[in-house]
């Protein structure tokens, strides 16, 4: 009889322990300190049918006075349709170069006439100020004001969607390689630094 508590107490703690195991298994903690499936994985998937998709980033590299912006455009079987990078300098802070990849796809795309599409970034603060109804005079308000009236006037069944950075590595690196030269370039083939992205969102 009087070890029956102290029984009762191992299984407790053994049951406790199993399932706080279980949890820490079946969770991953990501990035941005949040927890996610470990099963999930997070990858680019195809725009709706009938519809293009533009993964846009902006990239800030260390002791360099320029930021790069890199846009890259598939159709909706996942195939590479046109990639652009751009070179801007002065360098600017990240929440001011986040929103000026967004108004230069934006710019580009309506020039190339491609129909609806799916702009995607990982920049959530860039994407929920876009779909706020709020007044913001600062001139990262200004550049979010100018995105909003060139999507309105310009585009119609389309969309601005956040992305984790897992699903916008093709935009990521054409940022990163944008700051290498002092002009744009637009891509008619994939050039060979997306190429393995490029194949692996197709898996």
């Amino acid at each position: 009889m009087l070890h029956r508590p102290k029984r009762k107490a191992s299984s407790l703690l053994y049951e406790w322990n199993a399932a706080r195991n279980a949890r820490l298994n079946n969770n991953v903690v990501n990035g941005d300190g949040e927890h996610s499936q470990s099963t999930r994985v997070i990858k680019w998937s195809k725009p709706n049918r009938g519809r293009m998709k533009c993964n846009i980033d902006a990239s800030f590299p260390n002791n360099e006075n320029r930021i790069g912006i890199g846009i890259c455009i598939r159709d909706d079987e996942g195939a590479f349709v046109i990639a652009r990078t751009k070179c801007l300098t002065p360098k600017c802070d990240v929440h001011i170069g986040e929103p000026l990849g967004l108004l230069t796809a934006l710019q580009w795309v309506h020039e190339l006439q491609l129909g609806s599409i799916e702009f995607e970034l990982d920049s959530k603060k860039v994407v929920d100020s876009y779909g706020a109804n709020r007044h913001d005079s600062t001139e990262f308000g200004a550049i979010i004001n100018d995105c909003k009236t060139l999507f309105n006037h310009f585009y119609e069944n389309s969309s601005v969607e956040f992305v984790r950075r897992q699903a916008n590595g093709s935009a990521h690196e054409l940022a990163k390689a944008a700051t290498l030269s002092a002009s744009f370039h637009i891509l008619v083939t994939p050039p060979h630094c997306i190429e393995h992205i490029l194949i692996n969102d197709m898996l």
